[in-house]
């Protein structure tokens, strides 16, 4: 899915915005860093997960997370200040917290991506500096 795609899908999506934030490949479509992304990945707060249940038939993974549908999964978890980052009108995982993420994984695909995150970093730690 490509930038316009993606958001299409988010708005559809029934669940209060504030109760989701959008995660790794996603997150970087969104920011212009990454082309397209083959899935929404969301991690949502306990309240927007039963928002999710009430509005899908959610199927739980063995890793523990739920199938939405063909093309968003989701995971439970504690909405934190360091977690989310707001960009334009979506909470996204925060790049810092991203970039933990992708330093500890062994897949390939991460590993790929840890260039164009420590470039972003350095361009928004530049651009913070002197506003």
């Amino acid at each position: 899915m490509n930038k316009k795609e993606l958001i299409e899908l988010i708005n559809s999506l029934k669940i209060d915005k504030e109760e989701f934030w959008i995660l790794s490949s996603s997150a970087l479509v969104l920011r212009g860093l990454y082309q397209d992304a083959k899935d929404l990945d969301i991690a949502v707060t306990k309240k927007g997960l039963e928002q999710l249940k009430n509005n899908y038939n959610l199927k739980i993974k063995e890793n523990g997370w739920y199938i939405v549908n063909d093309k968003v999964e989701c995971v439970l978890d504690t909405k934190e200040k360091d977690k989310i980052e707001k960009y334009n009108n979506y909470n996204l995982e925060s790049i810092e917290k991203y970039y933990s993420y992708l330093k500890n994984s062994n897949r390939k695909k991460d590993k790929e991506r840890i260039p164009l995150v420590e470039n972003y970093i350095k361009l928004k730690m530049e651009n913070n500096c002197c506003d």
